[in-house]
């Protein structure tokens, strides 16, 4: 009788229970920690509140809209291991610490695809995670954190993200040989931002509306090909792309329009710059003790200073084409007789005199700037500028255009600066 008694407590003990169990085996931690090596995981439409590891090489997809969701500190998707493949899920990331994550990817060629991320701070971290792929992705973030955040991360490629909001869009640290391709950031610190990382690979992105478009920094060999560098003007440090104490780096068929500074090179020495398209930006390129550059079927259009050099020698420009040069060809081989030099004594004093800018253009100050040459090692000096455009811009917003509306602009900005000096005297 007793024996009876006790089995009846047991079973009950286990059917009380049981509703708990299967909860917990519900979740979605369960079903991963389940699945064998090489499973396929498909999670059903629906919102989950939890946090995820995902440790062993399975694949994860998500079927209609699923959308993962945390508030509490650290990542919301953990991935590590080798050979994990997560596939169409949102992720929305609400915690508020500084180093909080909605993805977190560590370990080696993982396959990360349609993933859709909403954060307060960074996006995803890859650290020392290499050979993983990240593409078809969108991360919308409150400028608290970075988009994509590379630590010691190698040989990894991201293709086809769009990416706004964020502190960097993507920011590499000592990461090496990575390809970052056709990607969108826009309404960002910098776009794109390299530091201490060589061998990377930036290619047909669009940088737009940030303050820099790109920022490449004590790195070496960097590929900037196809990339579009647009718009980045709205900040008194902006400039479409910064290259500080790089060498070895080829920037190649870009095309960098409407810029405060189209393109800053600082400290920077043999590098390579061809066929990009320079455009509509107030400084087209500006060299600072920079060394051993070279510059060649570039085309100028439309820029309100065209070229600019500080306690830069030996930089190599050949072969350019630029709006404002004096043109002759007599030998008919499509080169100027008369080479072009850039003066840029127009900024240099409107800089030291900001009202001096009411002056822009006018036959006077065009008259000073011949009579009152920079000093030598302030000028750029192109030997043989092409009578052509290297690239198309027929069909583009007239640059006179461009030109007149800066112009206009910085006439106001002066007219302001100058009644604003006359009350406060």
């Amino acid at each position: 009788m007793k024996l009876f008694r006790y089995m009846i407590l047991l079973l009950l003990s286990i059917f009380i229970s049981m509703p708990s169990l299967t909860k917990a085996s519900s979740t979605l931690q369960a079903k991963i920690d389940q699945a064998s090596e090489g499973a396929t995981l498909e999670i059903e439409e629906g919102e989950y509140e939890e946090r995820l590891v995902i440790s062993k090489p399975i694949t994860v997809i998500g079927k209609g809209e699923v959308i993962i969701r945390s508030c509490e500190a650290g990542p919301v998707l953990t991935v590590s291991g080798t050979a994990v493949t997560l596939k169409n899920i949102k992720v929305e990331h609400c915690g508020t610490e500084n180093a909080d994550t909605a993805m977190f990817i560590t370990g080696s060629h993982h396959l990360i695809e349609g993933i859709g991320i909403e954060t307060r701070r960074f996006g995803m971290k890859l650290d020392e995670a290499n050979g993983v792929t990240i593409k078809d992705s969108e991360i919308i973030g409150r400028k608290r954190g970075n988009g994509v955040d590379f630590w010691r991360s190698n040989g990894n490629q991201l293709e086809n993200l769009k990416i706004s909001n964020a502190s960097d869009g993507i920011y590499l640290e000592q990461s090496n040989e990575n390809i970052i391709e056709k990607t969108d950031i826009e309404n960002s610190r910098y776009g794109m931002h390299l530091m201490f990382s060589n061998d990377n690979v930036l290619r047909e992105n669009q940088s737009r509306l940030n303050i820099t478009g790109a920022m490449v920094m004590e790195s070496k060999r960097t590929k900037a090909l196809n990339n579009t560098f647009l718009a980045n003007k709205n900040n008194v440090n902006a400039q479409g792309l910064l290259l500080y104490a790089v060498s070895d780096t080829e920037v190649i068929g870009n095309e960098i329009t409407s810029n405060r500074v189209g393109v800053y090179v600082e400290r920077a020495e043999n590098n390579y710059f061809e066929l990009n398209k320079i455009m509509d930006n107030f400084i087209g390129i500006q060299l600072n003790q920079a060394a051993e550059n070279k510059l060649t079927r570039n085309t100028f259009v439309g820029n309100v200073n065209e070229a600019q050099a500080i306690e830069s020698s030996n930089n190599e420009l050949d072969k350019n084409y630029w709006d404002s040069a004096s043109m002759v060809d007599i030998n008919r081989n499509g080169e100027s007789e008369i080479s072009y030099t850039a003066d840029p004594y127009f900024l240099t004093l409107t800089t030291r005199v900001p009202e001096y800018q009411l002056f822009f253009q006018a036959p006077g100050m065009i008259l000073l700037q011949n009579l009152l040459k920079s000093p030598p090692e302030q000028l750029l000096t192109d030997s043989a500028p092409l009578m052509n455009m290297t690239v198309d811009v027929e069909k583009e917003t007239s640059a006179s255009f461009n030109l007149w509306i800066i112009s206009i602009m910085m006439m106001i900005a002066s007219i302001s600066l100058f009644i604003l000096g006359r009350k406060k005297s």
